[in-house]
């Protein structure tokens, strides 16, 4: 059983907060945390809610095979639905790993129609990556609606806000979601979004920062591949100093158990800036043979390249950003 299951905290039920408000959310603690926000782990429904100024900090830091995750503004750890949820205000929402502003981290679930303002997302701790890029569940996902999530689906979510990390390489970081793997599609959402690293980085999307699904769709649960990404639109603000693999929409795929996961992008649109990256490009930072993107993507990607309008549109990362579950087929 894993730890998320043994919480007493578990909610199975349906929220409805019929449009009402909760204000001045407050939770700090320095402790090992697994589901952190107004519900801490969630199988259940949650919809029609508004959440205003949030503060949700998990300082944690790892210990051992100890590691604090889904740090969210009012789902710490979702495993059901999330629907028609808001979070506002004076808000920031600070931890290690899948840290979100409505949802922390996301397991096969829905989230659809949710929407943040002006919050502000923070990952802490250091990575080292001295020979592969590989995850290890520091410094890790960071987004305005979600911050990792593997399998289900989202749509028609809106998010403006501030997503950074001051600590050394994080990885995953993106408008909407920092990491959203294994996920069938992702759809209807915009993003402004300002993303801010100061040490390196990898997978960094004004959309997400790494996304995707693998061929072996039985084995992986999924339905579509390559995953759909469809009628996104995001304004970006990123100053990325010597991060890898950063594109304007998304960042990276992710090589998974053999395969590099892919995704196919239509109907999308991206303004803005991007300054300080290694080998950026203004719609994705790396891509593979089966990923791809339509003409309207390419014909509204307006944006620019350390202060250049000449930026290529994939970026030429050699390095893969690889799974820590690699195995064989």
């Amino acid at each position: 059983m894993n730890d998320h299951e043994k919480r007493s905290t578990f909610f199975r039920g349906t929220f409805d907060g019929a449009g009402r408000t909760v204000s001045n959310l407050r939770y700090e603690t320095d402790a090992f945390t697994v589901g952190a926000g107004l519900f801490g782990v969630s199988s259940g429904t949650i919809k029609d809610l508004n959440v205003v100024n949030a503060f949700v900090h998990v300082t944690h830091l790892p210990a051992g095979e100890r590691k604090s995750v889904a740090i969210g503004g009012v789902v710490g750890y979702n495993l059901g639905a999330v629907e028609n949820v808001a979070l506002t205000g004076s808000s920031s929402i600070l931890g290690l790993n899948c840290v979100g502003g409505v949802i922390g981290g996301n397991s096969h679930g829905t989230i659809r129609n949710c929407r943040t303002q002006g919050v502000e997302i923070e990952l802490i701790g250091d990575n080292n990556f001295p020979d592969r890029i590989v995850q290890d569940d520091i410094a890790e996902c960071g987004g305005l609606i979600v911050g990792g999530s593997f399998g289900g689906t989202i749509s028609g979510c809106t998010a403006s806000g501030t997503v950074k990390a001051s600590g050394r390489e994080p990885v995953g970081m993106g408008g909407i979601g920092g990491c959203l793997e294994m996920m069938d599609s992702i759809t209807n959402c915009r993003a402004d979004v300002k993303i801010v690293t100061t040490n390196g980085g990898h997978a960094i999307g004004g959309l997400c920062g790494y996304s995707g699904t693998h061929p072996d769709k039985a084995k992986h649960s999924v339905t579509n591949y390559p995953a759909i990404i469809d009628n996104c639109s995001v304004t970006i603000d990123i100053d990325a100093k010597d991060a890898t693999h950063v594109g304007g929409l998304v960042g990276t795929g992710l090589y998974y158990y053999g395969k590099e996961t892919a995704f196919r992008i239509t109907n999308c649109s991206v303004s803005g800036t991007i300054d300080g990256a290694v080998t950026p490009g203004t719609i994705l930072g790396r891509t593979n043979a089966d990923s791809s993107y339509d003409a309207a993507t390419k014909a509204n990607a307006k944006v620019l390249v350390d202060g250049k309008s000449s930026g290529a549109e994939v970026g030429t990362t050699g390095r893969m950003y690889e799974s820590a579950d690699q195995g064989d087929e």
